[in-house]
């Protein structure tokens, strides 16, 4: 049983910022994350900020997060996106170039508050797939504070033409979640789509089955931190019984690593 901290743990899907829920967890910021992370040998993280999420302008949030978390090597962070309302593909592209220019390397995509058609997204999507930048798919509804979500089967429906437009635009199914499952349409949605990847943060077995099935390079660890304990997800890919070393890593943090080494 490989060590924590041999796992190199490499969090895809921490909100930074305040919550408006009620009995939602302490809300988390740039200094307390660190010592969470800390408390539970997590190497690195993939952080958004919550008034991004939640609050218009989007990029407010988005530039408050830089400025706060910048000079902290451990936390990476991720811009909060949805497309223009009028076609802009030049414009999309500029926002993409300045968020790489800003050292910003992955994207958080709003589908659950913009729908996932692929003719919005569309300019969105060639902007960041020309830079091959890392995508988590936010499926939660509007006015919901966590980042919890179950897309239904018309939801994935629109997101595999989206997927099948885009096959070198890096996606992940983040902080996928399903009380008594999944939606039936997850699994057939992997296997048609290649560039989609779906994080721990499911139902305890289904990202095994993903694992199993399709490989751990469609696997990417994630805790969900401040809505979840992270010692739940830490624990369930440490003590799995089936995958070796390799793939624990692969899916603690190497398949992060190399999407965000590919970025251009």
């Amino acid at each position: 049983m490989p060590a924590v901290r041999d796992l190199r743990l490499f969090d895809t899907c921490v909100t930074l910022g305040r919550s408006c829920l009620e009995g939602v967890p302490e809300y988390l910021t740039a200094d307390s994350v660190l010592a969470v992370m800390d408390r539970h040998d997590i190497a690195e993280a993939l952080v958004h900020s919550n008034e991004a999420r939640l609050v218009h302008p989007r990029r407010r949030g988005n530039e408050r997060l830089l400025a706060a978390v910048g000079g902290l090597d451990r936390l990476h962070v991720v811009w909060v996106l949805t497309p223009p309302a009028r076609p802009d593909p030049a414009g999309c592209r500029r926002v993409v170039d300045e968020m790489l220019a800003s050292g910003v390397r992955a994207a958080r995509l709003m589908m659950g508050h913009v729908p996932p058609l692929h003719w919005i997204w569309r300019d969105l999507c060639e902007a960041l797939e020309a830079r091959r930048v890392p995508c988590l798919l936010d499926f939660a509804p509007l006015r919901q504070a966590t980042t919890r979500c179950t897309p239904d089967a018309w939801a994935l429906d629109r997101l595999l033409e989206i997927c099948q437009a885009h096959p070198d635009l890096p996606m992940v199914l983040s902080h996928h979640c399903g009380g008594l499952g999944l939606s039936a349409a997850t699994m057939p949605l992997l296997h048609r789509a290649g560039n989609v990847r779906i994080d721990i943060t499911s139902i305890v077995d289904y990202w095994r089955t993903v694992a199993r099935n399709l490989g751990p390079e469609r696997v990417v660890f994630a805790t969900g931190m401040p809505f979840v304990d992270p010692a739940t997800y830490v624990s369930n890919v440490q003590y799995d019984e089936h995958l070796d070393d390799d793939a624990k890593r692969l899916i603690c943090g190497g398949n992060i690593r190399r999407l965000l080494a590919l970025v251009r």
